[in-house]
């Protein structure tokens, strides 16, 4: 078993050089993020196994296809698309049967030479012989990411069950301070876009170029502004989560994305002048400084003044983990709501972001607060008229959880911010350690509980995956936990998210100790693994079989404590075998 980890090694010095040789080309700008207030840059830097949706081999099966294939009885069948070197005739047609069997056909594409079949796993490796195929693809499921997110998070029942959206003043085409509203602190607002125009923002403030009109010449603060509460006109898909509540658009970022903390801080406390002006009930800060706060600078106690006037302040934690100490300002905020960025079902499973910042703070404080959804979020793209765009962060995460309190409020418009706190933290599913901790928060938002609760409302909750928690230590180099769990239930997919207590920043490329995590099935067949070098490992496996599974936490280098959080249709995970 040893052997498999050897090439770890090797990767890492890999990966060194690469990463040399970016900085030699891009080191001025990553100075300038460091040294500047800059909000979270959306990171590409995560190191997970990712789908291949090619033919990386060449054997005219994708590989995505290939591992479902390789795992299947001969006569389990697959949707699949198979696509032809040339358009298929009536008695190729019949040859083609005659050579792999009979077949049920879905679509035949009349202006590409494919179609869409239901193969058997012997039909397909016979197909893929054939010289008139050129490929053959899984059949991958295609779904509106923002929608998956209002949907696993409870808010979109919520909304349904509970005639619930930001609209406080009772007239959905008109917005005015007497709607819930909403400050978004950011790059702008485009006004322009059909999901944010026809006055949904009721009062601007420019600190960067002094405009009187809004505007957003970078495309962060109009993401953001979507995600509260676009009104989905140029795709219903794309609804904000609180799509009749009115916005404040208050620039203190510049094009580049960047500003500086006493603009930010100028604007939190406009915010408290002009709250009774424009009704302001929440702020949304999706930015702050890189490195670790104790929440005394001057723009967390401003974020502090603002809660004690009355406004609920929600905080981005940051893209900078797993590593601990990494919530900057005005993250640390004693009386912030700091959010972290977890990956929905929709996503491959529930999961903690990889790069969603972690605490404690300077002075020892939990943080973030709560996880909400901000992995592959899509809303509204800034001078676009009425287009969307697609990203990832706890920018994304931090206003859909602003979404959400604006949805509490307008159940309930005399709660405080403190009650507002206390029940989106009480009714947040408890992940990681029990108890609030420091990659989670409370654990992950109950968008439909949190609303319900708010405004004394009854209904039922969506059904979920099942979540599960583990924790153990490992002895040394070598050592192995295997725990196993019960799957029965294969419409959600397993998600394994990892973290190492103990573990230590060595440098630029890892840390210790190293463990690594894999996925086997009851058989002892690896189905995935995650063997990096960081604090925290992940795997999303999409099962086909219901029974039992195994997880196995292997020890690469040096002990230590570690914890993980399972997410799946299944119980009864247990430890079946320490070190």
């Amino acid at each position: 078993m040893r052997n498999m980890f050897e090439g770890k090694k090797v990767f890492s010095i890999i990966l060194c050089m690469l990463i040399l040789v970016s900085l030699s080309t891009y080191g001025f700008a990553i100075n300038d993020i460091i040294r500047s207030g800059k909000p979270e840059v959306e990171a590409k830097s995560e190191f997970r196994e990712v789908k291949k949706i090619y033919d990386k081999n060449m054997d005219k099966i994708f590989e995505s296809l290939s591992e479902k294939v390789n795992k299947a009885r001969d006569n389990e069948e697959f949707s699949v698309i198979v696509v032809f070197n040339e358009k298929v005739s009536e008695s190729k047609k019949d040859d083609l049967r005659n050579q792999i069997g009979n077949y049920t056909t879905k679509h035949e594409y009349k202006n590409i030479p494919a179609a869409a079949m239901k193969l058997t796993r012997g039909q397909i490796n016979k197909m893929s012989k054939l010289g008139i195929v050129k490929h053959i693809e899984y059949d991958e499921k295609v779904e509106a990411f923002d929608d998956t997110a209002n949907y696993w998070f409870g808010t979109e029942k919520a909304r349904n069950d509970f005639g619930l959206d930001g609209d406080k003043d009772g007239n959905i085409n008109s917005y005015s301070k007497d709607d819930i509203v909403v400050a978004v602190l950011d790059t702008g607002i485009d006004g322009n876009h059909v999901d944010l125009d026809g006055g949904k923002i009721i009062g601007w403030k420019d600190y960067v170029n002094s405009q009187s009109s809004p505007y957003d010449d970078n495309g962060h603060g109009t993401h953001v502004a979507g995600i509260v509460a676009g009104e989905g006109d140029g795709n219903p898909n794309y609804e904000g989560v609180a799509k009749g509540a009115a916005l404040v658009g208050i620039k203190v970022l510049d094009r580049n994305g960047s500003g500086s903390m006493s603009d930010v801080t100028a604007a939190i406390d406009w915010c408290v002048t002009n709250k009774d002006v424009y009704g302001i009930d929440v702020i949304n800060m999706s930015l702050g400084t890189r490195g670790s706060s104790d929440g005394t600078d001057s723009t967390s106690l401003a974020v502090n003044n603002a809660v004690e006037n009355g406004i609920t302040v929600l905080v981005a934690a940051g893209n900078d983990g797993p590593t601990k100490y990494t919530i900057g300002s005005p993250g640390a905020a004693e009386k912030s709501i700091t959010v972290a960025n977890m990956i929905d079902v929709g996503e491959n499973g529930f999961g903690l972001a990889f790069l969603s910042s972690r605490g404690p703070t300077a002075d020892g404080r939990m943080k973030p607060d709560i996880g909400g959804p901000g992995t592959n979020i899509t809303a509204a793209k800034t001078n676009s008229t009425n287009g969307y765009v697609t990203n990832s962060g706890t920018s994304m995460a931090t206003p859909f959880i602003a979404g959400t309190v604006a949805l509490m409020l307008d159940a309930n418009p005399s709660l405080t911010p403190t009650q507002v706190r206390n029940i989106l933290t009480s009714t947040a599913k408890d992940w990681g350690p029990k108890g609030k901790d420091i990659d989670y928060g409370f654990g992950r938002l109950d968008g439909y509980e949190a609303i319900k609760q708010a405004g004394g409302l009854s209904g039922t909750n969506i059904q979920v995956p099942n979540h599960m928690y583990g924790s153990d230590s490992l002895a040394g180099r070598g050592s192995t936990d295997t725990w196993e769990f019960t799957l029965n239930d294969t419409s959600y997919p397993i998600a394994i998210t990892l973290q190492m207590t103990d573990w230590r920043t060595q440098g630029w490329f890892g840390g210790t100790p190293d463990f690594d995590l894999y996925l086997y099935d009851a058989n002892d067949n690896q189905l995935a693994s995650s063997t990096g070098t960081r604090r925290q490992e992940q795997i999303y496996f999409t099962p086909s079989s219901t029974g039992t599974y195994k997880i196995k936490v292997y020890a690469y280098a040096d002990s230590g404590k570690y914890f993980f959080d399972l997410s799946a249709g299944g119980n009864n995970l247990t430890l079946v075998d320490n070190q």
